[in-house]
């Protein structure tokens, strides 16, 4: 019961503040900017995380890089990975457990966490996300927070934060249908439908995708494990089913509940590399479902209350085999007795957050919000997850946020807040002393004219240890360490946004991040790892952004990005998995008012890896840069049917973002979307 004491709390404190507040204020001094057109309503407004702003600028655009569902279509986008690899300050990474892996500004997944309309999904042990498993069917647009992140995210986002906001109905009747076909067996299907009425809607969706294997490039060496052509044990197989039910009995106040599913099951390459373990590994079970609680209540004319909670499960499942027959599974292994490795984690939390703007001239937010995050593991040999080693953990946290408008053209933000993690249970190890932080942000905008922004922000943020930084013997490799600090950064930006009209959009930023106590596997004496706290990292760098359309028959884009990473500390022990330049670009041609052609390219010049060699020792390797450029063809056959058709890595490049892990060479497609 104690556990739920603050939240009841802070929901009494914030009715009764806000039956203060409700009264007309003065009237503002600061005049408003002209009104701007509504957007389509079709975003889940209440899934949405911004920094505060008052009624006279954007939802700092300037700092929170989006993504409509209209972009990630016509760029054939079908995986949440693929496309925030299309935007600046981000690549992408594939790891041995074949997971897509993000970097945004060099902050790996860990410290830039996911979240789906606001809810944190990542997996409770690692803090990770394998990127290529979610789908973007159902969404209507992603955010993604760099360095300068609202406080309402909650701990952990020392890099940033990716949210996925799903769709909500704007139409009494809406839907779409979509299905698709590719080299290896690739076939996938998608259906959205949803009615919004006078005082409720209902979304609902479902998508599948599946894939027999892809195509290693035509330029790949066959070795001793890999002889080339279709890529051994690449199989996979994603499902999801969503559901949301909203109900608004009047303009302001909404309640909604939704669920989201996800079955999965996928194959994992073994690394052609001969100087890596051959690991036979397959996934028949990935498996994700969330429930959540999201709800906008007024209180008077100028304030409300917002509450989320929710409850997140995910069920993994990591079968060994002997050899690359996967008939025989491997009792004898790293995984003995069983050859199965079975994770059961689950997360629950809630939050809720008072805003006001009954203050002249502020935009006041103020959130509590509690999270528990479970892992269990085990190898099956033990039927009852009672007797699995139990890991536990609990998060809570406060925090401020005000928008301040200081004259008609300038507004400050200013954010601050305090994190605690208190673990709980931690299997066999001791158990480590409570933590806690505190954190303070601010942001300077200038609306120097109509179409440009101009800013500057300074944000201190942390991450925590996870469990499996604390606790995972990684197989044998490891040694744990229950006493990791947390990482702690000071992150500086300044950037600006010009928008001329729809024919030409620029955005470019400067930014450097400190980071302190920083979290990596270092070798000891013994010749295993430990994770440790190896002391200073400095990203410095820089974005561009640009957007041209000057006629309805020819638009292109490009974006990139320089970072530099440099281990202050140890310049010694290099950083890894992230590129010091990357380009990715498109060019779309209307050559008929029917058909168009697009073509994108994505760049990216050499990066550092590490990897265990067969001694179990830590291998630094540099990866070759590499460019890849894909192609399509777009049909419009009916003002609701589009198709699509065209080939991903045209030139057929063969390339890793890992070592002994090459990526997919030249495979085609097909696509068809109907919209009602």
């Amino acid at each position: 019961m104690h556990r739920c004491a603050p939240s009841r709390l802070v929901l009494a404190l914030a009715c009764a503040g806000a039956s203060v507040l409700a009264a007309d204020p003065p009237a503002k001094a600061v005049p408003k900017a002209p009104p701007k057109p509504a957007p389509k309503d079709d975003a889940f407004k209440l899934g949405e995380v911004t920094v505060v702003v008052t009624d006279k600028q954007e939802a700092l655009e300037t700092v929170n890089t989006r993504m409509d569902a209209e972009q990630i279509r016509a760029l054939n986008l079908d995986t949440v990975g693929a496309a925030l690899t299309a935007l600046p300050g981000v690549s992408l990474t594939v790891n041995s457990r074949n997971e897509q892996m993000l970097y945004v500004r060099g902050n790996d997944s860990r410290q830039v966490p996911l979240f789906v309309d606001g809810i944190p999904v990542y997996v409770p042990y690692d803090g990770e996300m394998d990127y290529g498993r979610f789908t973007t069917a159902d969404l209507a647009e992603i955010q993604v927070a760099k360095g300068y992140s609202s406080v309402l995210y909650g701990p952990n986002t020392l890099g940033g934060a990716i949210n996925l906001v799903t769709r909500r109905p704007s139409r009494s009747f809406e839907g779409d249908l979509a299905a698709g076909i590719a080299d290896g067996g690739g076939r996938r299907a998608a259906f959205n439908a949803g009615s919004r009425q006078a005082s409720f809607y209902v979304q609902a969706g479902a998508s599948w995708q599946e894939s027999d294997h892809w195509r290693l490039s035509s330029n790949f060496a066959p070795t001793a494990r890999e002889d080339g052509g279709w890529r051994d044990n690449t199989f996979s197989r994603d499902t999801k089913a969503s559901l949301k039910l909203g109900w608004t009995p009047n303009a302001t106040d909404e309640y909604v509940v939704a669920y989201q599913g996800q079955r999965g099951r996928k194959g994992n390459p073994v690394g052609t590399n001969p100087q890596i373990t051959a690991n036979y590994w397959q996934w028949p079970t990935w498996n994700k479902e969330s429930a959540s609680l999201s709800t906008r209540t007024a209180l008077g004319a100028q304030s409300d209350l917002k509450v989320r909670a929710y409850y997140d499960t995910y069920e993994n499942t990591l079968v060994a085999y002997t050899d690359g027959t996967y008939s025989t599974v491997n009792t004898t292994g790293s995984l003995k007795p069983t050859g199965r490795s079975l994770y059961r984690d689950f997360t629950h939390g809630a939050l809720a957050e008072f805003q006001t703007t009954a203050l002249p001239s502020h935009s006041l937010r103020a959130v509590l919000q509690t999270k528990t995050d479970v892992h269990r593991d085990g190898t099956g040999a033990i039927p009852s997850t009672a007797g699995w080693t139990h890991f536990e953990d609990h998060y809570l946290a406060a925090g401020v946020e005000d928008s301040v408008s200081l004259a008609q053209a300038w507004d400050l933000s200013l954010g601050g807040g305090w994190d605690q993690l208190r673990p709980v249970a931690s299997g066999v190890w001791n158990l480590p002393r409570p933590r806690a932080y505190w954190h303070g942000q601010a942001g300077l905008f200038w609306r120097a004219a109509p179409a440009l922004q101009v800013y500057a922000t300074v944000a201190q943020k942390e991450h925590f240890p996870t469990l499996k930084d604390r606790y995972s013997l990684r197989l044998g490799t490891y040694v744990d360490n229950p006493g990791l600090a947390p990482e702690r950064s000071l992150n500086l930006e300044t950037g600006a946004k010009l928008a001329l009209g729809a024919w030409l959009r620029v955005e470019a930023a400067l930014f450097r991040s400190t980071i302190q106590d920083l979290i990596q596997g270092m070798p000891l004496p013994s010749g295993l790892m430990q994770m440790q706290n190896v002391g200073e990292v400095r990203h410095t760098g820089g974005e561009l952004s640009v957007g041209f359309k000057p006629s309805e028959t020819f638009e292109a884009g490009l974006g990139y990005t320089y970072l530099d990473r440099r281990n202050v500390t140890n310049p010694a022990v290099k950083l890894t998995s992230t590129p010091r330049n990357r380009v990715s670009g498109h060019v779309k041609v209307q050559a008929l008012p029917t058909l168009h052609i697009l073509a994108s390219v994505q760049s990216q010049d050499a990066l550092w890896d590490t990897y265990a060699n067969l001694a179990k020792q830590s291998v630094t390797a540099r990866l070759g840069g590499f460019t890849t450029a894909n192609l399509s063809v777009g049909w419009k056959a009916t003002a609701a049917l589009q198709v699509d058709a065209g080939f991903t890595n045209l030139l057929d490049r063969d390339y890793q973002l890992s070592t002994g892990y090459p990526m997919p060479g030249r495979m085609g497609f097909a696509n068809a979307r109907l919209r009602f």
